[in-house]
Protein backbone atom coordinates (compact mmCIF):
# COMPACT_ATOMS: atom_id res chain seq x y z
CA UNK A 1 0.00 0.00 0.00
CA UNK A 2 2.78 2.53 0.45
CA UNK A 3 2.53 5.24 2.98
CA UNK A 4 0.05 7.34 3.33
CA UNK A 5 -2.56 9.11 5.68
CA UNK A 6 -5.41 7.38 6.52
CA UNK A 7 -8.86 9.30 6.69
CA UNK A 8 -12.62 8.32 7.53
CA UNK A 9 -14.44 10.14 4.90
CA UNK A 10 -18.67 9.68 5.85
CA UNK A 11 -21.36 10.57 3.72
CA UNK A 12 -25.32 10.11 4.71
CA UNK A 13 -29.22 10.35 2.66
CA UNK A 14 -28.58 7.26 0.37
CA UNK A 15 -27.17 6.71 -3.16
CA UNK A 16 -25.71 8.15 -5.51
CA UNK A 17 -22.56 8.71 -3.93
CA UNK A 18 -20.89 10.50 -6.75
CA UNK A 19 -17.78 8.92 -7.28
CA UNK A 20 -17.08 5.93 -9.28
CA UNK A 21 -14.21 3.36 -8.11
CA UNK A 22 -11.53 0.93 -9.82
CA UNK A 23 -9.35 -1.76 -8.93
CA UNK A 24 -9.97 -4.73 -6.77
CA UNK A 25 -8.28 -8.39 -6.05
CA UNK A 26 -8.99 -9.93 -9.48
CA UNK A 27 -6.51 -7.10 -10.90
CA UNK A 28 -4.07 -7.18 -8.71
CA UNK A 29 -4.86 -3.37 -8.07
CA UNK A 30 -5.92 -1.46 -5.02
CA UNK A 31 -9.13 -0.19 -5.16
CA UNK A 32 -9.09 3.50 -5.49
CA UNK A 33 -11.22 6.40 -6.18
CA UNK A 34 -11.11 6.83 -10.29
CA UNK A 35 -13.63 9.58 -10.60
CA UNK A 36 -15.35 12.27 -8.46
CA UNK A 37 -18.31 13.73 -9.22
CA UNK A 38 -18.90 17.94 -8.93
CA UNK A 39 -21.39 18.79 -6.07
CA UNK A 40 -21.64 15.41 -5.07
CA UNK A 41 -22.05 13.68 -1.98
CA UNK A 42 -18.40 12.20 -2.28
CA UNK A 43 -16.99 15.86 -3.55
CA UNK A 44 -19.10 17.38 -0.47
CA UNK A 45 -17.35 14.85 1.96
CA UNK A 46 -13.85 15.88 0.84
CA UNK A 47 -13.04 12.27 -1.07
CA UNK A 48 -10.57 12.65 -3.81
CA UNK A 49 -9.81 11.10 -7.25
CA UNK A 50 -6.44 8.65 -6.23
CA UNK A 51 -7.79 7.53 -2.92
CA UNK A 52 -7.37 4.10 -2.05
CA UNK A 53 -10.31 2.73 -0.37
CA UNK A 54 -9.30 0.60 2.66
CA UNK A 55 -12.55 -0.50 3.76
CA UNK A 56 -16.18 0.36 3.08
CA UNK A 57 -18.76 0.94 6.52
CA UNK A 58 -16.04 -1.27 8.32
CA UNK A 59 -15.09 -4.21 5.49
CA UNK A 60 -12.10 -4.59 4.39
CA UNK A 61 -11.41 -4.04 0.87
CA UNK A 62 -8.10 -6.13 0.81
CA UNK A 63 -9.70 -9.41 -0.24
CA UNK A 64 -12.40 -8.35 -2.54
CA UNK A 65 -12.60 -8.18 -6.08
CA UNK A 66 -14.83 -5.36 -8.05
CA UNK A 67 -17.45 -7.17 -8.18
CA UNK A 68 -18.19 -8.06 -4.75
CA UNK A 69 -17.01 -4.18 -3.94
CA UNK A 70 -20.48 -3.19 -6.53
CA UNK A 71 -22.34 -5.59 -4.66
CA UNK A 72 -21.86 -4.34 -1.32
CA UNK A 73 -21.67 -0.38 -1.80
CA UNK A 74 -25.39 -0.92 -3.97
CA UNK A 75 -26.31 -2.90 -0.39
CA UNK A 76 -25.30 0.70 2.01
CA UNK A 77 -29.37 2.49 1.93
CA UNK A 78 -27.95 5.12 3.83
CA UNK A 79 -24.40 6.13 6.12
CA UNK A 80 -21.17 5.46 3.87
CA UNK A 81 -18.41 5.50 6.23
CA UNK A 82 -15.03 4.69 4.15
CA UNK A 83 -12.01 4.58 5.51
CA UNK A 84 -9.23 5.61 2.43
CA UNK A 85 -5.37 6.03 2.48
CA UNK A 86 -3.95 9.09 0.82
CA UNK A 87 -0.76 9.72 -0.58
CA UNK A 88 1.62 11.18 1.69
CA UNK A 89 2.19 15.01 0.62
CA UNK A 90 -1.23 14.91 -0.63
CA UNK A 91 -3.37 18.40 1.07
CA UNK A 92 -4.84 17.69 4.80
CA UNK A 93 -7.41 19.89 5.87
CA UNK A 94 -9.38 19.13 8.99
CA UNK A 95 -12.49 21.46 11.13
CA UNK A 96 -10.32 23.50 14.27
CA UNK A 97 -12.02 23.29 17.13
CA UNK A 98 -12.99 19.71 16.80
CA UNK A 99 -12.38 16.29 18.94
CA UNK A 100 -9.66 14.58 16.55
CA UNK A 101 -10.26 10.66 16.11
CA UNK A 102 -7.75 8.30 17.66
CA UNK A 103 -7.11 5.57 14.96
CA UNK A 104 -9.16 3.13 15.97
CA UNK A 105 -11.93 5.48 15.81
CA UNK A 106 -11.13 5.91 12.22
CA UNK A 107 -10.82 2.04 11.85
CA UNK A 108 -14.35 1.65 12.61
CA UNK A 109 -15.23 4.71 10.95
CA UNK A 110 -17.18 6.03 13.96
CA UNK A 111 -16.45 9.59 13.63
CA UNK A 112 -16.28 12.10 11.08
CA UNK A 113 -13.43 13.25 9.37
CA UNK A 114 -13.79 15.50 6.64
CA UNK A 115 -10.97 16.78 4.24
CA UNK A 116 -11.13 18.76 1.64
CA UNK A 117 -8.96 19.88 -2.05
CA UNK A 118 -10.89 22.18 -3.02
CA UNK A 119 -11.63 26.23 -1.26
CA UNK A 120 -11.32 26.20 2.01
CA UNK A 121 -14.38 27.82 4.19
CA UNK A 122 -13.60 29.94 7.24
CA UNK A 123 -12.83 28.03 10.12
CA UNK A 124 -10.90 25.14 7.94
CA UNK A 125 -6.67 25.30 7.99
CA UNK A 126 -4.36 23.60 6.33
CA UNK A 127 -1.52 21.39 8.55
CA UNK A 128 1.83 20.87 7.86
CA UNK A 129 3.14 17.48 7.65
CA UNK A 130 4.43 17.94 11.33
CA UNK A 131 1.37 18.96 12.52
CA UNK A 132 -0.80 16.24 10.97
CA UNK A 133 1.70 13.58 12.37
CA UNK A 134 0.98 14.14 15.39
CA UNK A 135 3.18 16.98 16.85
CA UNK A 136 0.51 19.05 17.47
CA UNK A 137 -2.31 16.86 17.28
CA UNK A 138 -0.57 13.53 18.95
CA UNK A 139 -4.62 12.24 19.37
CA UNK A 140 -4.37 12.15 15.69
CA UNK A 141 -2.32 8.73 14.42
CA UNK A 142 -1.19 8.80 10.96
CA UNK A 143 0.53 6.25 9.24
Amino acid sequence: MGTGDFICISMTGGAPWGFRLQGGKEQKQPLQVAKIRSQSKASDSGLCEGDEVVSINGNSCADLTYPEVIKLMESITDSLHLLIKRRVGAPFLFLENQPHPSFLQLLGCTSRLTVTLASRPSGWRKLTRGQHLGKQHPSLLLV
